[in-house]
């Protein structure tokens, strides 16, 4: 699920809790977590422990300015007793399956994995996730295979890497580069969950009807969940974005869903958008091409919004606000 805050549980935080709706079709599902203190962590396991979740998820790589400002997120991992009494904190208050998410550090000058991960096993943390880039680092600059590489040496625990894996070929680059355990594919899924298919069969090639009626069924769930109009509907706007890269002629559409009031409506200039491809005789999507491993890509679908309006990485005055 999506990342909480710990103070926001403890409070009963109605919005909050409404984030914890768990639908029947979901098999596994893990609940992640952020907190200002360990103490605050360990309380707000200890609901979600009696909740019906599988797993228990610790955020502490997340680079959003609001979040690491109070001291969740990255910031966490500036001090590396506080990640050890923070995981057993939560350890202690759970029998879930519970695990930690982290970077490389906050920045140059504050690299912390191999102090945090080495913590984070003490503590009794069942696995940890490694987003190869410190907080301070955009897209831009390459997953840091060789860091990751070195953590997964110092464990016993699983590592699972993150980071630029948006393909098949990404996911086998990072996996004999570090031999990480597992994959994490956060960005490569938006607009394309295909790419689990790819990763686990290295089938690439998404057709026309199958890519449609992925489409559909987003804004069908969206619609159910949301309503028709409204916030649910500005809100798959972007998702919409996202899908629509890699077909021919698709800026018009792009242009026409950036203004669409409703779910159905957006519906309708999917389904004319279809029509009109089978028409000519697209059935299969290009290639989402990519610099693999090794920088900036060619379809980077969070690129610009990451940069612009969640992580507010690289204004000068906002990392001064957050480095104490």
């Amino acid at each position: 699920m999506e990342m909480l805050s710990a103070t926001a549980l403890i409070y009963e935080n109605k919005r909050t809790f409404e984030m914890l709706k768990r639908h029947e079709s979901e098999g596994i599902l893990g609940v992640q977590l952020t907190s200002k203190t360990a103490d605050e962590a360990g309380k707000a396991t200890a609901i979600l422990n009696k909740l019906n979740f599988d797993t228990i998820d610790l955020n502490m790589g997340c680079p959003v300015t609001k979040v690491c400002r109070n001291g969740g997120g990255s910031a966490i991992m500036k001090d590396p007793q506080r990640v050890f009494e923070t995981v057993k904190a939560c350890v202690n208050a759970t029998d879930k399956m519970l695990s930690v998410k982290i970077r490389l550090g906050w920045d140059k000058q504050t690299v912390t994995v191999y102090e945090v991960i080495d913590a984070a096993q003490k503590a009794g943390a069942k696995w940890i996730t490694i987003h190869g880039r410190l907080r301070n680092d955009d897209y831009s600059v390459p997953v840091n295979l060789e860091m990751m590489a070195e953590a997964k040496k110092k464990v016993e625990i699983p590592i699972i890497g993150n980071g630029n894996v948006f393909s098949k070929r990404d996911g086998i680059a990072m996996q004999e580069a570090t031999n990480v355990d597992g994959l994490m594919v956060s960005r490569g899924a938006l607009g394309n969950p295909m790419v689990f298919r790819e990763i686990k069969t290295g089938c690439s090639k998404v057709t026309l009807d199958e890519w449609r009626q992925a489409v559909i069924d987003h804004l069908d769930w969206q619609r159910l969940e949301y309503g028709d109009s409204g916030a649910g509907a500005v809100c798959m706007r972007k998702h919409m974005l996202w899908y629509l890269k890699g077909w021919p002629g698709g800026k018009k559409v792009r242009e026409q869903v950036v203004h669409a009031e409703s779910l159905t409506a957006a519906r309708e200039l999917i389904e004319e958008f279809s029509e009109n491809l089978l028409k000519q005789g697209i059935v299969r999507r290009l290639p989402l091409q990519s610099d693999s491993l090794e920088g900036r890509f060619h379809w980077d679908p969070k690129w610009e919004m990451d940069r612009k309006l969640d992580r507010g990485v690289g204004a000068l005055e906002d990392e001064k606000s957050i480095s104490s």
